[in-house]
């Protein structure tokens, strides 16, 4: 009886894990702007780095547009309502609010740099064809699990050793 309770009773406990991870990575982020990546990317030819500097600096992280990034297409003399909130920023002297959306847990490593600046990586592996999104970012168009890196790693035939990725 007691072996029956014990594994009813971590059926639950699983089960209820799984539903908190459900909800946990479907979780919907509202961004401050109606930011276009098939305009801006698809259209236009930018290249993710240009708005995503951490990438171009060789840095860990790709960092989130800056209000100064924006700014440097969509300034004063831009007469698109479209440049109208980044404006409405820079009057405030405001920080462009973007929520993040792409996240890994804290004892894992990842490095942009290792990724797209050494390995090459199209951006689009592990964030999906941008070049077609024509709303903001506010959910992962793929799922970043530790299986889907493995894959990634084996497939490449790269380390696939525990310390390399993880603290």
């Amino acid at each position: 009886m007691k072996d029956l309770a014990a594994a009813v009773l971590a059926c639950l406990l699983l089960g209820a894990l799984w539903l908190f991870l459900a909800w946990h990575k479907s979780e919907s982020k509202t961004q401050p702007i109606a930011y276009n990546h098939k305009k801006h990317v698809g259209e236009l030819g930018l290249e993710c780095s240009h708005c995503h500097t951490g990438i171009a600096e060789g840095k860990a992280r790709a960092g989130l547009p800056t209000l100064e990034v924006c700014l440097g297409c969509h300034n004063a003399e831009d007469t698109n309502p479209k440049s109208k909130p980044i404006q409405d920023y820079a009057a405030r002297n405001e920080p462009i609010p973007w929520q993040r959306v792409y996240r890994v847990p804290k004892h894992v490593y990842f490095s942009h740099r290792r990724h797209v600046g050494v390995a090459k990586l199209d951006c689009a592996l592990c964030h999906g064809d941008m070049s077609k999104m024509e709303q903001p970012v506010t959910r992962q168009a793929v799922s970043l699990s530790m299986g889907r890196c493995l894959d990634c790693h084996k497939r490449k035939g790269v380390t696939r050793d525990c310390l390399s990725c993880h603290r």
